[in-house]
């Protein structure tokens, strides 16, 4: 008999135990969204492309670009989501730990990231003295101050789309004699350090790998969507997750723009007045838009790219407008952090031997039927697919270029074919076996 019972009691605590890690009915999901313009009046350099392209500041702007900011708190636990229309930061541990100091919110649930924008201003560098660049981080800590006092209960709900304005840019050349390079952005005869006025035949052999246009190429076409709104049902917020460069513009166009990106939010916010819209980029490592200025033959158009992202806002519409939100079953934000250690490339280990590793800070974050995961730079798509899969949450997310700036993460076997993205990266070629079985441990530490 009281061996029953003690087995009995073991049981209870078990389950008791079980129940405070995944469930809580006296947890109320709040949220909050905010936003600030940062277009800036004053003619500044751009960044995302090679320096010797744009040695000239901007002519102006064709669009708006801010900073956005997403709060979740469960009355236990805040964390925050702060995405900019610019291509990356300067320190991302200082301006998250500026954020931490001004709200309280604890560090590692401060998650920074950029919709990776390769036509918008530069922080610091050549901006360094603009007001613009000085006043970046204190506008960044408002806007999340913003969406605090912006919390209120709501209700949510998911859907997934699809949209083809990307595609792959890993380009298997053929055998070609040209004046004309493959990426004009890069190397060119005609603009930049390499402009000449005597230029010459260039020579590729078929089956090298380049950075170009791949029609055939895979993408993921996947278009993650969260509908928020309010508890009377007032549509709120939307998030969006897709894999996809901002590098419709190329190095040639000194405009600044939110780049299809932001163009994509723009439509949505017209069409559902009142809503703040928020994107997060994907594993985009391999994938850039139909079209590239200055990409095998391609011109910046400012029209064109916001067509870009009118078209695949049209999606996230029909989407959001087909989501029944409701009160999440599970109200409680769980979040896990973990710095996973990689190992470095060959050549990188000659020049320092004593340094083999590096660490990649991860986070995964799981709100009732909503799992995202974070990369702290590019990620190539198929092994963001393979991350999103391993959630097996009903709607998965991968976040890229998010905490950090550490490059490309292409598969082994783009390692094996060669190109701009695995010549470029930091991590050795075996770093997708050792980064995915560790993010597996990660997401059962979630759950």
């Amino acid at each position: 008999m009281k061996r029953s019972l003690l087995l009995y009691s073991v049981m209870v605590l078990f389950v008791i135990m079980c129940a405070q890690k995944t469930y809580s009915l006296d947890l109320v999901l709040q949220a909050g969204v905010a936003k600030t313009d940062i277009t800036p009046t004053e003619s500044l350099y751009m960044g995302g492309y090679d320096s010797n392209m744009r040695d000239v500041p901007s002519d102006g702007a064709y669009g708006k670009i801010y900073i956005r900011a997403a709060v979740f708190d469960d009355t236990e636990k805040k964390i925050v989501f702060v995405v900019s229309d610019i291509v990356g930061y300067r320190g991302y541990d200082s301006i998250r730990k500026s954020v931490s100091d001004e709200t309280g919110i604890p560090y590692d649930n401060i998650i920074l990231s950029s919709t990776h924008n390769h036509a918008a201003p530069v922080i610091g560098g050549m901006n360094a003295n603009s007001e613009w660049s000085k006043d970046f981080t204190q506008k960044l800590i408002v806007t999340v101050k913003n969406a605090i006092k912006d919390c209120e209960p709501v209700k949510i709900g998911g859907g997934i789309g699809h949209s083809s304005i990307a595609m792959n840019r890993r380009k298997k050349m053929e055998d070609t004699v040209s004046y004309i390079t493959f990426d004009e952005n890069n190397s060119s005869q005609s603009a930049g350090k390499f402009k000449t006025d005597n230029p010459v035949l260039i020579h590729e052999i078929a089956g090298v790998y380049r950075l170009g246009t791949n029609p055939g190429g895979p993408i993921d076409d996947e278009v993650g969507i969260i509908r928020i709104d309010t508890m009377n049902g007032k549509p709120k917020a939307v998030f969006i997750n897709y894999a996809c460069h901002g590098t419709s513009l190329g190095g040639r166009n000194h405009t600044i723009s939110p780049e299809w990106m932001g163009h994509m939010i723009e439509y949505m916010e017209k069409t559902v007045p009142g809503i703040t819209g928020i994107y997060f980029q994907g594993a985009a490592g391999d994938i850039n838009p139909r079209f590239v200025g200055g990409i095998d033959g391609g011109v910046d158009d400012l029209i064109k790219t916001a067509l870009l992202g009118y078209e695949i806002g049209e999606e996230v519409v029909r989407v959001f407008n087909g989501i029944t939100t409701r009160n999440p079953l599970n109200a409680q934000i769980r979040l896990v952090q973990k710095d996973i250690i990689c190992p470095l490339k060959y050549n990188r280990v000659m020049q320092d031997f004593k340094t083999t590793t590096v660490a990649v800070p991860t986070t995964a974050i799981r709100i009732d039927e909503f799992t995202c995961v974070t990369f702290p730079g590019e990620l190539f798509h198929e092994i963001g697919k393979r991350i999103k899969s391993s959630t097996h949450n009903r709607y998965s997310f991968l976040i890229g270029y998010c905490n950090a700036g550490l490059g490309y993460l292409p598969t082994q076997k783009a390692f094996s074919e060669g190109g701009y993205e695995p010549n470029a990266s930091r991590f050795a070629p075996v770093t997708e076996k050792v980064y995915l079985e560790e993010v597996k441990k990660i997401l059962i530490d979630l759950y």
